[in-house]
């Protein structure tokens, strides 16, 4: 059996409040009865089928359990009512009484039992009550049911695992009451349009049944909060009918809506029909008038909202029971004609409709997705909220909204604001201040939708005053997760700005490459809370030109590996290439004259590179990593030690008394011309043939 509380998304006919001192009046006609007349009793409030009477069907069955607990069938009608009234923790307290007792007395409770425990949260304990139902059943329609269910199960667990950043908190204002508020729907200038019971009286209906309907409003945000909440005029809004579920078109001068009747006049049924009424002047409308192109007399047809087709045309969605769907409330929907009536009505297909229950469409123009509420495909709670993309007849797959847009609760109604980044959806999901039965009632929720994040950059050459994008630069997108990075994407670029889709919470680095610029590596984060659907960039590279580059030797005294002053302010060159060129290494080759043995002067090259390696290191903060080092003693001489006549040369041995830096560079064509120079300066000339600054010993120079 449905539970009694499925009629609020039929007709929008809704029940009490979870306060406790909003409760309907508790039942005292009968103090002394015995359990068995306050059995037979509940049961008669119950084929009545309005709250109030269920609310004291459960009164009565709490006495009569209270004297018999082991009696089964007042657990069974216990957890019924508790079911029916959405409190789902004693509905689940009950069936499990049943279930202990013995399973097979009312063998579907099983199944209420997994379900209650589904919509509770507790969704391993479910999946063993579920699977332990579907291998003892023979019943096949409740075996399909409890199949959603358990697949339902691993999608919540799943979904709770990796929520989605998308926002939902309660409404705050006069928007939500102690009753029941719902089918939410964006205006402008921060105005959200709704429905909702005008009193907490509508708790019993003996005391007005005008305040037991319930009518459309508008609140206005100020502040943070919603305030100015105000009743339609009539004749939108109707005593003698529910009013809800209503839609403006774009300039407000015309709304579609539901009429419901009173089940309570109808022999416990309820019946929906869609209206319009448009706008005579700021504050009149004209008479609403029945959408008979739609509407059916022997069934309900609520839950409008506005859509296109695939060619943009415009459509109606809303639901029905119509013969011919799928099984319970259908989403359909009719093209609008020119003049404002309707064609030919289909069904949205099987994508979108299931067996069970599928219902408040929504439908996102911008992104082409529509958001619907099922019960039929596998959620989290009872109702949960789907997207799917595409126009109809060119529908993709169902997907779940996901945490936190869905909970353990029914979860429906969602809607959008023009741009698709905020709105509404209503869940009776337990709230902060809830009292009482935590679940019994709906309140409106706002949403903040983070979409996708889509990352759009260019390269530019530094200094372009006009920023051209540059072409033929090899992207390479890495997603970095703590010290590890992994390549997501890799893209040329041409004229247009390249593209990725990002995360949010997530940090990137992008490299990009490109002949004659130095390489670019950017890094960004994209923020949890990025309000942005598009992030641009503008990422710089540094053109490479091909110039001369001397760089000096360096020479040194006789015998000595100390770099001299002199040298110190010559090797700035070398710095400048290892700065404007931070992918090359250098390597540092020492030198000597002949003069002592090869193991001598093998050992005093090394002494010359290292004192230069220290020098480039630890003064000039050079990496380490960047530097090597080959030493060659008097192997390699740059000039003859000494003369044709085999005389010694002191001004060649100061010239073979050197170190020279080489650059290592793979990329020969984007390098620069590099050119080893320098000059023996007098203060290095100590050797035999010059003066010698300690004792002043003038030896005559070579011709």
């Amino acid at each position: 059996m449905k539970y009694l509380l499925l009629f609020l998304f039929i007709p929008i006919i809704l029940f009490a409040s979870a306060q406790e001192t909003k409760k309907p009046t508790n039942v005292q006609k009968y103090p002394n009865a015995k359990w068995r007349k306050k059995v037979k009793m509940a049961a008669q409030k119950m084929n009545q089928g309005d709250y109030q009477s269920y609310y004291n069907a459960g009164q009565y069955l709490q006495d009569a359990y209270d004297q018999k607990p082991d009696k089964i069938r007042i657990a069974h009608l216990l957890a019924t009512v508790k079911h029916n009234l959405r409190d789902y923790q004693a509905a689940e307290k009950y069936y499990k009484v049943v279930v202990d007792i013995n399973p097979n007395t009312y063998a579907n409770d099983r199944f209420y039992l997994g379900q209650m425990q589904k919509m509770n949260g507790k969704y391993e304990e479910a999946k063993i009550t579920l699977s332990a139902f579907i291998n003892a059943t023979s019943d096949a329609k409740y075996k399909g049911l409890a199949n959603v269910e358990l697949a339902g199960c691993d999608t919540a667990l799943a979904l709770i695992k990796y929520p989605t950043f998308n926002k939902v908190v309660k409404t705050l204002g006069n928007v939500n009451t102690v009753i029941q508020d719902y089918s939410p729907k964006p205006l402008s200038e921060n105005r959200v349009l709704f429905a909702s019971q005008k009193t907490d009286t509508a708790v019993n209906i003996v005391k007005s049944r005008a305040d037991h309907f319930s009518s459309i409003f508008i609140a206005e945000m100020k502040n943070g909060s919603y305030s100015n909440r105000t009743l339609l005029p009539k004749p939108l809004n109707d005593a003698n009918y529910s009013t809800g579920n209503a839609i403006f078109s774009n300039d407000e001068q015309t709304v579609i809506f539901t009429k419901c009747t009173d089940s309570l006049s109808m022999g416990n049924r309820i019946l929906c029909k869609l209206y319009r009424a448009t706008k005579m002047n700021e504050l009149d409308w004209n008479e609403p008038v029945e959408l008979t192109d739609l509407n059916f007399n022997d069934g309900t047809t609520t839950h409008p909202a506005w859509g296109t087709d695939a060619n943009n045309n415009p459509i109606l969605y809303f639901v029905s029971n119509r013969k011919g769907g799928n099984g319970g409330l259908d989403i359909y929907h009719a093209p609008i004609n020119s003049n404002g009536t309707f064609g030919a009505i289909v069904n949205a297909g099987n994508e979108i409709n299931t067996p069970g229950d599928d219902l408040t469409p929504f439908y996102d123009n911008k992104n082409k997705v529509l958001y619907f509420s099922s019960e039929g495909h596998p959620g989290m709670g009872g109702l949960d909220i789907f997207t799917i993309a595409g126009s109809p007849g060119f529908w993709g797959a169902p997907k779940n909204a996901g945490v936190p847009i869905n909970s353990s609760a029914d979860d429906l109604y969602l809607a959008l604001n023009d741009k698709s980044t905020q709105g509404f959806l209503v869940s009776n999901r337990a709230a902060p201040n809830a009292m009482g039965n935590a679940t019994c009632c709906d309140d409106i929720w706002s949403v903040t939708m983070q979409h996708g994040v889509t990352f759009k950059g260019i390269y530019v050459k530094r200094g372009d005053a006009n920023s051209v994008p540059l072409s033929g630069v090899q992207v390479v997108l890495f997603e970095a997760t703590g010290d590890n990075f992994s390549v997501i994407g890799n893209n040329i670029t041409d004229a247009n700005a390249f593209t990725y889709s990002v995360k949010r919470g997530t940090s990137y680095k992008f490299n990009g490459t490109k002949e004659k610029f130095m390489p670019s590596i950017d890094n960004i984060t994209v923020a949890f809370d990025e309000d942005r659907d598009t992030i641009t960039e503008v990422f710089y590279l540094n053109q490479i030109s091909r110039k001369r580059v001397k760089i000096p030797n360096v020479y040194f005294a006789f015998d000595k590996s100390n770099v001299i002053d002199f040298y110190k302010n010559k090797i700035d060159s070398v710095l400048d290439v290892m700065k404007n060129y931070p992918t090359y290494n250098l390597e540092i080759q020492a030198h000597t004259d002949s003069r002592g043995t090869d193991e001598y002067n093998q050992k005093l090259s090394e002494r010359r590179a290292k004192e230069v390696d220290m020098f480039l290191t630890k003064t000039k903060k050079i990496g380490a990593a960047k530097i090597s080092v080959k030493t060659y003693g008097e192997t390699m001489p740059a000039v003859a030690n000494e003369l044709p006549d085999g005389e010694d040369d002191p001004e060649g041995r100061a010239q073979n008394r050197r170190v020279v830096f080489k650059i290592l560079t793979g990329d020969t064509e984007s390098a620069g011309n590099f050119e080893n120079y320098g000059e023996v300066t007098q203060q290095v000339k100590t050797g035999p043939g010059f003066t010698n600054p300690d004792n002043k010993t003038f030896i005559k120079l070579r011709k």
